[in-house]
């Protein structure tokens, strides 16, 4: 057992006897090291044979290399060795790490436990302590306290006359079981390969797409209500249902939902476009890569989506909007309170991937994401919601691959702000961006926490995108401790220069730019930005600046360099670069109040 000491001595002692450690050459005793802190069961991440647990890092953690959880008081395991049987991100990260052989980038730490082989409806005491160097732990958590689920109430698809076989379309089916389901019900889809159309979930119940199971979007456009959504109440265009929904079935009307869950170890698949070939990933593993289209190109590359824009130009619609907007996403939730998607992998959507609209409370947990380079194809998006969890999940995407909005142009400001969002030990292959706000940022982004997550290949870290017509911005924003390679265009940038050619501007604009703001990036690594390590643009002419960043400790390598117009009082300390060819890697213009401290080399 470790010594109370741990739990007992103030916070300064233990960062000097932490410093001292280091300082020496040597580990941080066991007892000096802290506890997490803030251990819990994200929402709805349980039922009647698992529970997953996450929690924060101790300020002092640096010397900690692992976490190991207890249940009633026995050890169940570490997270590292847990974590590389249930997150699809593990195998990559690990990968990221063996490459780096000049031992450049900085080391995640995994914060995350799935607790499995549970007895049904019994409670479980779970307590987390940190790991040192020496093998020793430290004090434990507070008590965190979470019981399993009742088994539930069982609706096999099957039972309702879903044939699976890949063909018979299967909606009506499916939608009989969804119908049926009682509270706190599951809707199982067994092996096989489940054809359908639009699906409406109901509040209180699991959507379990089992291992060796597929949901198959039709590619059939009146499978798909035409009065689906509208992404803000401003917006004219009404939008088609997607594949699954939470949904009222009249999109101007109001319903709300709550307690809604999609799990499983099957594949959802969007049937949008056609699949090129595989490629081989730098694992040696497969991914699939559908071509990658536009609104020119769609009538050859597209499956669903070239039907839903044909019927959308029969309509009436001329091209560009059609394509821009009547292409169906593989989720849509609005109005949700309390969402937990969890171990599916999704593939090929027409649109989007997962949007949550107005939503509370939703976490994405080991999932897969295999949508390169389908256009628009977005991992999961969050639009004026409150409250959500992303971690351990693989993203290879034809779009942003976690991304937040807020509303667009002047009416945004009757809208809830996005707020809230802790992202974490996920792999990002593929994508605009690593994380992602705006383009649309009206009724502002805030608060969000990205950290312990690995990239290879993103065009972009974190990246913020806006123009001077939208209004709100991003502010109080966090990315640190994180390591990224080969981003395609930036490490990170902050833009008012943004340009969406299918976009339809259905709304009034601001006469207040978008704006970025108190924004702090630390700990992290970058190598080989191709475009700049840095990138900020304002908008003189709109007298639009952003303001508030601060960049420390972060390291640079390669022959990007930052590229700085538009920004206002900000701090870069302890930022590094390496590899440089060119003397100087800043590049500042029409900016005021930086301050520069160990930068090396110094503008």
């Amino acid at each position: 057992m470790p010594s109370e000491h741990s739990a007992t001595l103030p916070r300064h002692l233990l960062a000097r006897a932490a410093l001292t450690s280091l300082m020496l050459g040597f580990s941080i005793p066991s007892w000096a090291l802290q506890a997490p802190s803030k251990v819990q069961v994200p929402t709805l991440a349980y039922d009647d044979q698992q529970i997953i647990l996450v929690w924060e890092k101790p300020t002092d953690h640096a010397d900690i290399v692992d976490y190991h959880v207890y249940a009633n008081g026995k050890l169940l395991g570490g997270s590292n060795a847990n974590n590389d049987q249930v997150s699809p991100a593990k195998p990559y990260i690990d990968h990221f790490y063996e490459q780096d052989t000049r031992n450049f980038h900085h080391r995640i730490a995994i914060h995350s436990f799935t607790a499995e082989g549970l007895t049904p409806d019994t409670e479980y005491r779970f307590t987390v302590r940190s790991v040192g160097r020496d093998g020793k732990e430290s004090a434990d958590s507070p008590v965190i306290v979470q019981r399993t689920t009742a088994v539930p109430a069982l609706f096999d698809v099957k039972r309702y006359g879903a044939k699976g076989d890949g063909k018979t379309l299967d909606t009506a089916a499916i939608q009989a079981a969804i119908d049926a389901c009682t509270v706190g019900c599951k809707v199982l889809l067994p092996a096989g390969t489940y054809k359908s159309g639009s699906l409406y979930l109901k509040s209180n119940m699991t959507l379990e797409i089992a291992e060796g199971a597929t949901l198959l979007g039709s590619e059939r456009p009146e499978d798909y209500p035409r009065a689906g959504y509208i992404q803000y109440p401003y917006s004219t265009t009404v939008r088609p249902a997607s594949l699954i929904n939470a949904l009222p079935r009249d999109p101007r009307s109001h319903q709300e939902f709550e307690n809604i869950r999609i799990v499983g170890k099957g594949t959802i698949d969007g049937n949008g476009w056609k699949r090129k070939e595989d490629v081989i990933d730098e694992r040696g593993q497969p991914l699939p890569f559908y071509l990658p289209s536009d609104n020119t190109r769609y009538m050859q590359d597209g499956v669903l989506a070239k039907a839903q824009v044909e019927r959308a130009v029969a309509e009436g619609m001329n091209v560009k909007d059609a394509y821009g907007q009547m292409r169906s996403s593989l989720i849509t939730f609005r109005d949700v309170k309390n969402v937990f998607y969890g171990g599916f992998t999704v593939v090929n959507p027409a649109y989007h991937g997962i949007m949550n609209l107005e939503t509370q409370n939703v976490v994405l947990a080991n999932t897969t994401h295999k949508t390169y380079d389908a256009n628009n194809g977005d991992g999961i998006e969050f639009a004026n919601s409150q409250g959500a969890m992303v971690f351990n999940n693989f993203f290879d995407t034809g779009d942003d691959c976690v991304n937040f909005a807020a509303g667009t142009g002047a009416d945004a400001v009757k809208q809830k702000t996005q707020d809230g969002a802790w992202i974490f030990n996920n792999f990002f292959r593929k994508g605009h961006g690593m994380v992602v706000a705006g383009s649309h940022t009206g009724a502002w982004i805030q608060n969000i926490l990205a950290e312990d997550n690995v990239s290879d290949g993103t065009d972009a870290g974190l990246r913020m995108k806006s123009t001077n017509f939208m209004g709100g911005g991003a502010r109080n924003v966090t990315f640190r401790d994180s390591a990224i390679r080969n981003t395609v265009k930036q490490g990170f940038i902050f833009t008012l220069d943004y340009n969406d050619p299918n976009a339809i501007l259905d709304y009034k604009r601001s006469t207040i730019p978008g704006q970025f703001r108190d924004i702090n990036v630390s700990d992290v690594s970058v190598e080989n930005a191709q475009m700049a390590a840095i990138e900020v643009k304002g908008d003189s002419q709109h007298d639009a600046w952003h303001q508030g960043l601060v960049f420390e400790r972060v390291r640079f390598s390669g022959q990007a360099k930052a590229k700085i117009d538009g920004l206002r009082d900000s701090r870069f300390v302890d930022v590094s670069f390496s590899d440089m060819a060119d003397a100087n890697p800043w590049q500042v213009s029409n900016s005021q109040g930086l301050s520069f401290e160990g930068v090396n080399p110094a503008p």
